[in-house]
């Protein structure tokens, strides 16, 4: 093995390059999972208002908290392709039942959220919509509370152009 001699200035861009490359693959890891995280709430739901002593009342405090799942998919017969969208309502662990929640759609330059359809849990908390998406969409599924279970969003998904 023969040593390749380099002087000092290219010793130094060679380290400045590595150093650069390992930023970056740092910089793109945290891209992935920072994509992967749970988005923050695009449009949030009224708080509970404090009590003097700068806790949430009573009242608030008892409601169950909930947890919304979605998922989806593709779904083609014949010459009709789509996607179903699904969510799951859940009360540590358990589906809840006859609740309402909305199917909420974004796409295009500047996308604000909109409710694209409504839907009713049905006796273990499923709720399931089917959609047809003309350009790339994101969804999400928005549970607005009520007076036994706290209000909750799932995360967003993305779905591409149905063909």
């Amino acid at each position: 093995m023969h040593a390749i001699r380099a002087n000092r200035s290219t010793r130094t861009a060679v380290a400045l390059a590595a150093a650069a490359l390992v930023a970056a693959a740092g910089i793109m890891v945290g891209a992935t999972v920072a994509s992967a995280a749970p988005h923050p709430n695009p449009h949030p739901h009224p708080t509970p208002s404090p009590t003097a002593s700068g806790t949430p009342s009573p009242k608030h405090s008892q409601l169950d908290v909930t947890k919304l799942s979605i998922s989806n998919k593709v779904i083609a017969h014949g010459k009709h392709h789509g996607d179903t969208v699904t969510g799951v309502l859940t009360d540590e662990g358990t589906g809840v039942a006859s609740e309402k929640v909305t199917l909420e759609a974004r796409s295009g330059v500047k996308p604000r959220w909109t409710v694209v359809a409504t839907g009713t849990t049905d006796s273990t908390g499923t709720v399931g919509f089917t959609v047809s998406p003309k350009v790339k969409t994101q969804y999400e599924l928005v549970f607005a509370g009520d007076s036994t279970f706290k209000a909750s969003e799932s995360n967003v998904i993305t779905l591409l152009r149905v063909k």
